[in-house]
């Protein structure tokens, strides 16, 4: 288990130098078209957020978020929160038009990446969560 903990753990600092190079790169191209260089740049920063967040749980010996847990009250009104932004972002994403048709694709698919994983979670909870009483609601 140790064998696979540590490639996991190599792989995702790859992929955060990657995502962190990327994030330079276009913060420095002034070429491409300022809003959606914003929107995939504010993508972007998401993920880098993340991957730091899991090398920092790992290194400290937390459990992964990958391993299934339930988010309590104030978790699940912020992920629901947050699940409302993104869709919107993406609603308001796909309607662009004009710029690098490649990046915003990419940047599609990113963000639809972010929504189904918090919708994941939300249901996860949901099903998860224990009865609670009538008067508890």
């Amino acid at each position: 288990m140790i064998l696979k903990y540590d490639i996991e753990l190599a792989n995702t600092r790859a992929k955060l130098a990657r995502l962190e190079a990327r994030y330079e790169s276009l913060r420095n191209d002034t070429a491409e078209d300022g809003h959606v260089r914003e929107l995939t740049m504010q993508s972007l920063k998401k993920y880098i957020n993340q991957f730091k967040e899991e090398i920092a749980r790992s290194q400290n010996g937390q459990p992964a978020r990958r391993l299934r847990r339930t988010l309590n009250d104030v978790e699940l009104a912020n992920t629901r929160r947050k699940l409302t932004d993104l869709e919107r972002l993406h609603e308001a994403h796909e309607k662009e038009t004009g710029g690098d048709e490649e990046l915003r694709e990419m940047s599609m698919q990113s963000l639809k990446k972010l929504i189904n994983q918090m919708k994941e979670e939300i249901i996860w909870t949901e099903v998860h969560q224990p009865v609670r009483s009538k008067a508890a609601r």
